[in-house]
Protein backbone atom coordinates (compact mmCIF):
# COMPACT_ATOMS: atom_id res chain seq x y z
CA UNK A 1 0.00 0.00 0.00
CA UNK A 2 1.51 3.29 -1.11
CA UNK A 3 -0.22 5.68 1.28
CA UNK A 4 -0.52 4.89 4.96
CA UNK A 5 -1.70 6.93 7.88
CA UNK A 6 0.98 7.35 10.51
CA UNK A 7 -0.26 7.28 14.10
CA UNK A 8 1.86 8.64 16.94
CA UNK A 9 0.51 7.62 20.37
CA UNK A 10 1.72 9.80 23.24
CA UNK A 11 0.95 8.57 26.76
CA UNK A 12 1.29 10.99 29.68
CA UNK A 13 0.46 14.43 31.00
CA UNK A 14 -0.79 17.35 28.94
CA UNK A 15 2.64 18.97 29.16
CA UNK A 16 4.32 15.77 27.94
CA UNK A 17 1.97 15.53 24.97
CA UNK A 18 2.53 19.15 23.97
CA UNK A 19 6.29 18.74 24.36
CA UNK A 20 6.33 15.80 21.96
CA UNK A 21 4.31 17.43 19.19
CA UNK A 22 6.38 18.61 16.20
CA UNK A 23 7.04 22.29 15.64
CA UNK A 24 4.42 22.79 12.97
CA UNK A 25 4.95 25.58 10.44
CA UNK A 26 2.27 28.01 9.36
CA UNK A 27 1.94 26.16 6.06
CA UNK A 28 1.15 22.83 7.75
CA UNK A 29 -2.43 21.71 7.43
CA UNK A 30 -2.97 21.01 11.15
CA UNK A 31 -6.43 20.39 12.56
CA UNK A 32 -7.81 19.27 15.90
CA UNK A 33 -10.14 16.31 16.20
CA UNK A 34 -13.09 18.15 17.75
CA UNK A 35 -12.77 20.99 15.28
CA UNK A 36 -13.13 18.57 12.38
CA UNK A 37 -15.91 16.56 14.03
CA UNK A 38 -18.00 19.72 14.41
CA UNK A 39 -17.22 20.80 10.86
CA UNK A 40 -18.08 17.37 9.50
CA UNK A 41 -21.38 17.25 11.42
CA UNK A 42 -22.38 20.71 10.20
CA UNK A 43 -21.52 19.81 6.61
CA UNK A 44 -23.59 16.65 6.67
CA UNK A 45 -26.52 18.39 8.36
CA UNK A 46 -26.54 20.76 5.38
CA UNK A 47 -26.52 17.71 3.08
CA UNK A 48 -23.14 18.57 1.64
CA UNK A 49 -20.11 16.38 1.06
CA UNK A 50 -17.32 16.74 3.65
CA UNK A 51 -14.07 17.42 1.79
CA UNK A 52 -11.78 19.12 4.30
CA UNK A 53 -9.74 16.08 5.30
CA UNK A 54 -6.70 16.92 7.42
CA UNK A 55 -3.19 15.81 6.57
CA UNK A 56 -2.12 16.43 10.17
CA UNK A 57 -4.53 15.76 13.02
CA UNK A 58 -4.16 16.32 16.77
CA UNK A 59 -6.37 14.26 19.07
CA UNK A 60 -6.07 15.56 22.67
CA UNK A 61 -7.26 13.40 25.54
CA UNK A 62 -10.09 15.80 26.42
CA UNK A 63 -11.38 15.53 22.84
CA UNK A 64 -12.95 12.18 23.72
CA UNK A 65 -15.35 14.04 26.01
CA UNK A 66 -16.59 16.25 23.19
CA UNK A 67 -18.33 13.50 21.25
CA UNK A 68 -21.41 11.48 22.07
CA UNK A 69 -20.91 8.23 23.95
CA UNK A 70 -22.08 6.10 21.04
CA UNK A 71 -19.29 7.45 18.82
CA UNK A 72 -16.54 6.03 21.04
CA UNK A 73 -16.97 2.52 19.64
CA UNK A 74 -15.92 3.79 16.21
CA UNK A 75 -13.21 6.31 17.10
CA UNK A 76 -10.76 4.68 14.70
CA UNK A 77 -13.02 4.82 11.62
CA UNK A 78 -14.13 8.33 12.62
CA UNK A 79 -10.51 9.54 12.54
CA UNK A 80 -10.11 7.92 9.12
CA UNK A 81 -13.19 9.74 7.86
CA UNK A 82 -11.60 13.07 8.85
CA UNK A 83 -8.08 12.59 7.46
CA UNK A 84 -6.22 11.97 4.22
CA UNK A 85 -4.85 8.52 3.42
CA UNK A 86 -1.29 9.60 4.27
CA UNK A 87 -2.12 11.75 7.30
CA UNK A 88 0.10 12.18 10.39
CA UNK A 89 -2.08 11.69 13.48
CA UNK A 90 -1.00 12.52 17.03
CA UNK A 91 -3.14 10.85 19.68
CA UNK A 92 -3.02 11.62 23.41
CA UNK A 93 -3.88 8.83 25.90
CA UNK A 94 -6.23 6.82 23.66
CA UNK A 95 -9.10 4.86 25.22
CA UNK A 96 -8.73 1.08 25.04
CA UNK A 97 -11.13 0.71 22.10
CA UNK A 98 -9.08 3.11 19.95
CA UNK A 99 -5.71 1.66 20.96
CA UNK A 100 -6.85 -1.89 20.18
CA UNK A 101 -8.24 -0.77 16.81
CA UNK A 102 -4.93 0.84 15.86
CA UNK A 103 -2.91 -2.17 17.01
CA UNK A 104 -5.07 -4.41 14.81
CA UNK A 105 -4.64 -2.07 11.83
CA UNK A 106 -0.88 -2.10 12.37
CA UNK A 107 -0.70 -5.89 12.51
CA UNK A 108 -2.51 -5.96 9.17
CA UNK A 109 0.08 -3.51 7.77
CA UNK A 110 -2.60 -0.93 7.05
CA UNK A 111 -1.02 1.89 9.09
CA UNK A 112 2.27 3.03 10.60
CA UNK A 113 2.21 3.12 14.39
CA UNK A 114 4.52 4.19 17.21
CA UNK A 115 4.04 4.87 20.88
CA UNK A 116 5.98 6.79 23.55
CA UNK A 117 5.13 7.08 27.23
CA UNK A 118 6.12 9.52 29.95
CA UNK A 119 8.48 8.14 32.58
CA UNK A 120 8.02 9.02 36.25
CA UNK A 121 10.44 8.65 39.10
CA UNK A 122 11.08 9.66 42.68
CA UNK A 123 14.17 11.78 43.39
CA UNK A 124 16.97 9.29 44.04
CA UNK A 125 19.80 11.57 45.21
CA UNK A 126 21.13 10.05 48.49
CA UNK A 127 22.96 13.27 49.37
CA UNK A 128 19.74 15.26 49.15
CA UNK A 129 17.70 12.70 51.07
CA UNK A 130 18.76 13.84 54.55
CA UNK A 131 18.30 17.50 53.59
CA UNK A 132 14.79 16.81 52.29
CA UNK A 133 13.79 14.87 55.40
CA UNK A 134 15.10 17.66 57.62
CA UNK A 135 13.05 20.13 55.58
CA UNK A 136 9.94 18.03 56.20
CA UNK A 137 10.67 17.63 59.92
CA UNK A 138 11.14 21.39 60.38
CA UNK A 139 7.60 22.04 59.17
CA UNK A 140 5.76 19.20 60.88
CA UNK A 141 5.20 19.65 64.61
CA UNK A 142 4.87 16.85 67.14
CA UNK A 143 5.05 13.90 64.74
CA UNK A 144 8.57 12.58 65.25
CA UNK A 145 7.47 8.93 65.04
CA UNK A 146 5.53 9.55 61.84
CA UNK A 147 8.51 11.33 60.28
CA UNK A 148 10.81 8.44 61.22
CA UNK A 149 8.45 5.91 59.63
CA UNK A 150 7.88 7.91 56.45
CA UNK A 151 11.67 8.38 56.20
CA UNK A 152 12.10 4.59 56.15
CA UNK A 153 9.52 4.25 53.38
CA UNK A 154 10.99 7.07 51.29
CA UNK A 155 14.53 5.72 51.67
CA UNK A 156 13.27 2.30 50.55
CA UNK A 157 11.52 3.84 47.54
CA UNK A 158 14.56 5.89 46.52
CA UNK A 159 16.87 2.88 46.89
CA UNK A 160 15.03 0.00 45.20
CA UNK A 161 13.35 -0.37 41.82
CA UNK A 162 9.82 -1.40 42.70
CA UNK A 163 7.18 -2.17 40.08
CA UNK A 164 4.13 -2.83 42.24
CA UNK A 165 2.41 0.25 43.76
CA UNK A 166 3.50 1.16 47.28
CA UNK A 167 0.57 2.15 49.51
CA UNK A 168 0.93 4.20 52.70
CA UNK A 169 -1.88 4.96 55.16
CA UNK A 170 -1.55 8.05 57.39
CA UNK A 171 -4.16 7.77 60.14
CA UNK A 172 -5.23 9.54 63.32
CA UNK A 173 -7.34 12.53 64.33
CA UNK A 174 -7.90 15.40 61.91
CA UNK A 175 -5.63 18.44 61.51
CA UNK A 176 -2.49 16.82 62.90
CA UNK A 177 -0.39 17.28 59.77
CA UNK A 178 -1.26 14.30 57.52
CA UNK A 179 -2.15 16.36 54.47
CA UNK A 180 0.75 18.74 55.09
CA UNK A 181 3.12 15.75 55.11
CA UNK A 182 1.86 14.65 51.69
CA UNK A 183 2.37 18.19 50.35
CA UNK A 184 5.98 18.19 51.61
CA UNK A 185 6.69 14.72 50.18
CA UNK A 186 5.41 15.98 46.85
CA UNK A 187 7.57 19.10 47.04
CA UNK A 188 10.77 17.35 48.15
CA UNK A 189 10.62 14.06 46.25
CA UNK A 190 8.25 14.47 43.28
CA UNK A 191 8.98 17.93 41.95
CA UNK A 192 5.87 19.39 43.54
CA UNK A 193 3.61 17.23 41.36
CA UNK A 194 0.85 15.02 42.73
CA UNK A 195 -2.48 13.58 41.58
CA UNK A 196 -4.83 14.45 44.44
CA UNK A 197 -8.38 13.28 45.04
CA UNK A 198 -10.55 14.12 48.04
CA UNK A 199 -12.64 11.01 48.57
CA UNK A 200 -15.11 12.77 50.88
CA UNK A 201 -16.48 14.38 47.70
CA UNK A 202 -17.57 11.00 46.32
CA UNK A 203 -20.66 10.54 48.44
CA UNK A 204 -22.90 8.16 46.53
CA UNK A 205 -23.25 5.72 43.64
CA UNK A 206 -23.64 8.59 41.16
CA UNK A 207 -19.85 8.81 41.19
CA UNK A 208 -19.36 5.17 40.18
CA UNK A 209 -18.79 6.20 36.57
CA UNK A 210 -15.68 8.10 37.71
CA UNK A 211 -14.14 5.15 39.56
CA UNK A 212 -15.08 2.53 37.01
CA UNK A 213 -14.96 4.53 33.75
CA UNK A 214 -18.46 3.50 32.72
CA UNK A 215 -19.03 6.66 30.62
CA UNK A 216 -16.28 6.96 27.99
CA UNK A 217 -17.12 10.60 27.23
CA UNK A 218 -16.52 11.69 30.84
CA UNK A 219 -13.48 11.88 33.08
CA UNK A 220 -12.62 8.79 35.07
CA UNK A 221 -9.93 7.64 37.48
CA UNK A 222 -8.19 5.90 34.59
CA UNK A 223 -8.26 9.13 32.57
CA UNK A 224 -6.73 11.11 35.45
CA UNK A 225 -4.06 8.48 36.09
CA UNK A 226 -3.01 8.57 32.45
CA UNK A 227 -2.45 12.33 32.52
CA UNK A 228 -0.79 12.41 35.96
CA UNK A 229 2.36 14.51 36.23
CA UNK A 230 4.18 12.33 38.76
CA UNK A 231 4.00 8.91 40.36
CA UNK A 232 2.63 10.30 43.64
CA UNK A 233 -1.09 9.68 44.12
CA UNK A 234 -2.91 11.16 47.12
CA UNK A 235 -6.33 9.89 48.20
CA UNK A 236 -7.52 12.04 51.09
CA UNK A 237 -10.06 10.79 53.68
CA UNK A 238 -10.44 7.18 52.59
CA UNK A 239 -12.71 6.67 55.61
CA UNK A 240 -15.27 9.00 53.99
CA UNK A 241 -15.42 6.99 50.75
CA UNK A 242 -18.40 4.60 50.32
CA UNK A 243 -17.23 1.00 50.34
CA UNK A 244 -18.85 0.14 47.00
CA UNK A 245 -15.98 2.05 45.36
CA UNK A 246 -13.35 -0.11 47.07
CA UNK A 247 -13.18 -2.63 44.23
CA UNK A 248 -11.54 0.08 42.09
CA UNK A 249 -8.81 0.32 44.72
CA UNK A 250 -8.26 -3.46 44.79
CA UNK A 251 -6.99 -3.30 41.22
CA UNK A 252 -5.04 -0.08 41.68
CA UNK A 253 -3.23 -1.17 44.86
CA UNK A 254 -2.33 -4.66 43.69
CA UNK A 255 -1.30 -4.45 40.02
CA UNK A 256 1.04 -2.63 37.66
CA UNK A 257 -1.80 -2.24 35.15
CA UNK A 258 -5.00 -0.45 36.20
CA UNK A 259 -8.06 -1.05 34.06
CA UNK A 260 -11.44 0.60 34.15
CA UNK A 261 -14.18 0.22 31.55
CA UNK A 262 -12.49 2.71 29.20
CA UNK A 263 -8.74 2.93 29.85
CA UNK A 264 -5.68 0.78 30.51
CA UNK A 265 -3.06 2.54 32.64
CA UNK A 266 0.49 1.50 33.48
CA UNK A 267 0.84 2.32 37.19
CA UNK A 268 4.26 0.73 37.75
CA UNK A 269 6.13 2.33 40.61
CA UNK A 270 3.38 4.64 41.81
CA UNK A 271 3.33 5.72 45.44
CA UNK A 272 -0.20 5.98 46.86
CA UNK A 273 -0.70 7.88 50.10
CA UNK A 274 -4.03 7.53 51.88
CA UNK A 275 -5.27 9.54 54.85
CA UNK A 276 -8.04 8.72 57.28
CA UNK A 277 -9.29 9.60 60.75
CA UNK A 278 -9.24 6.01 61.98
CA UNK A 279 -7.79 5.71 65.48
CA UNK A 280 -6.41 2.15 65.40
CA UNK A 281 -5.48 -0.56 62.94
CA UNK A 282 -8.25 -2.75 64.35
CA UNK A 283 -10.80 -0.05 63.52
CA UNK A 284 -9.31 0.18 60.05
CA UNK A 285 -9.64 -3.57 59.51
CA UNK A 286 -13.28 -3.47 60.56
CA UNK A 287 -14.25 -0.43 58.48
CA UNK A 288 -12.20 -1.08 55.34
CA UNK A 289 -12.35 -4.85 55.35
CA UNK A 290 -9.38 -7.18 55.11
CA UNK A 291 -9.05 -7.13 51.27
CA UNK A 292 -8.23 -3.39 51.35
CA UNK A 293 -6.37 -3.46 54.68
CA UNK A 294 -3.88 -6.10 53.56
CA UNK A 295 -3.15 -4.23 50.35
CA UNK A 296 -1.71 -1.32 52.37
CA UNK A 297 2.09 -1.61 52.72
CA UNK A 298 2.66 0.83 55.60
CA UNK A 299 0.48 2.21 58.40
CA UNK A 300 1.69 5.43 60.04
CA UNK A 301 -0.17 6.81 63.05
CA UNK A 302 -0.30 10.54 63.80
CA UNK A 303 -0.23 11.31 67.52
CA UNK A 304 -2.44 13.90 69.18
CA UNK A 305 -0.54 17.07 70.07
CA UNK A 306 1.11 17.33 73.48
CA UNK A 307 1.26 20.63 75.36
CA UNK A 308 4.76 21.54 74.15
CA UNK A 309 3.72 20.90 70.54
CA UNK A 310 0.62 23.05 70.97
CA UNK A 311 2.77 25.85 72.35
CA UNK A 312 5.21 25.60 69.40
CA UNK A 313 2.36 25.66 66.85
CA UNK A 314 0.76 28.72 68.51
CA UNK A 315 4.05 30.62 68.46
CA UNK A 316 4.78 29.60 64.88
CA UNK A 317 1.31 30.55 63.63
CA UNK A 318 1.48 33.97 65.27
CA UNK A 319 4.95 34.63 63.85
CA UNK A 320 4.06 33.40 60.34
CA UNK A 321 1.27 35.98 60.14
CA UNK A 322 3.35 38.92 61.31
CA UNK A 323 3.02 40.74 57.97
CA UNK A 324 -0.75 40.88 58.42
CA UNK A 325 -0.80 42.76 61.70
CA UNK A 326 2.63 44.22 62.52
CA UNK A 327 1.59 47.82 61.81
CA UNK A 328 -1.08 47.52 64.53
CA UNK A 329 -0.16 44.65 66.86
CA UNK A 330 2.79 42.73 68.27
CA UNK A 331 3.20 38.96 68.57
CA UNK A 332 3.32 39.35 72.35
CA UNK A 333 -0.09 41.07 72.38
CA UNK A 334 -1.63 38.28 70.36
CA UNK A 335 -0.07 35.50 72.42
CA UNK A 336 -1.14 37.10 75.71
CA UNK A 337 -4.74 37.26 74.48
CA UNK A 338 -4.94 33.86 72.83
CA UNK A 339 -3.05 31.73 75.38
CA UNK A 340 -5.99 31.56 77.87
CA UNK A 341 -8.14 30.23 75.01
CA UNK A 342 -5.75 27.41 74.09
CA UNK A 343 -6.11 24.09 75.91
CA UNK A 344 -3.09 22.06 76.98
CA UNK A 345 -4.55 19.00 75.21
CA UNK A 346 -7.10 18.29 72.53
CA UNK A 347 -6.07 21.09 70.19
CA UNK A 348 -5.17 20.59 66.54
CA UNK A 349 -3.81 22.84 63.80
CA UNK A 350 -7.29 23.88 62.68
CA UNK A 351 -8.57 24.86 66.15
CA UNK A 352 -5.37 26.76 66.90
CA UNK A 353 -5.51 28.72 63.64
CA UNK A 354 -9.18 29.50 64.21
CA UNK A 355 -8.57 30.88 67.70
CA UNK A 356 -5.62 32.99 66.59
CA UNK A 357 -7.69 34.37 63.71
CA UNK A 358 -10.46 35.39 66.09
CA UNK A 359 -8.01 37.08 68.46
CA UNK A 360 -6.32 39.05 65.69
CA UNK A 361 -9.72 40.24 64.44
CA UNK A 362 -10.83 41.15 67.96
CA UNK A 363 -7.67 43.11 68.76
CA UNK A 364 -7.73 44.97 65.46
CA UNK A 365 -11.39 45.81 65.90
CA UNK A 366 -10.86 47.34 69.35
CA UNK A 367 -9.49 50.55 67.85
CA UNK A 368 -12.48 51.22 65.63
CA UNK A 369 -14.85 49.93 68.32
CA UNK A 370 -13.63 52.58 70.73
CA UNK A 371 -14.17 55.27 68.08
CA UNK A 372 -17.68 53.99 67.40
CA UNK A 373 -18.49 54.07 71.11
CA UNK A 374 -17.09 57.59 71.45
CA UNK A 375 -19.15 58.80 68.47
CA UNK A 376 -22.35 57.41 69.97
CA UNK A 377 -21.73 59.09 73.31
CA UNK A 378 -21.33 62.44 71.61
Amino acid sequence: MKNKRRYHIIIGSNAYFDKNLPDFSESDDVATFLELVKLSDATRQNQRLFNQHASKLIVKNNNYHGIVEAAHDRLGPLIEDLTTDDAEIYIHNPPRVLKEYLEDQYKRALIEFDIIAEEYCIKRDPEMFVKNIKSIASCLFGQEKAIEEISKSLWYLTTVKREKPYVIMLYGNSSLGKTELVRMISRNFFGGKCLEKHLSMFKNSNYSEYFFGDSPNRKSLGFDLLERESNLIFFDELDKCPEYFFSAFYTLFDNTLFKDATYDVNVSGIVIILTSNYQTEDEMKKQLGLPIFYRIDKMIHFDDFKSDTIYAIVKNEIESRRNEYESKLTPEMIYATVSPLISATGENARTIKYKIQQVIEELLFQEVSEKMTKTKSE
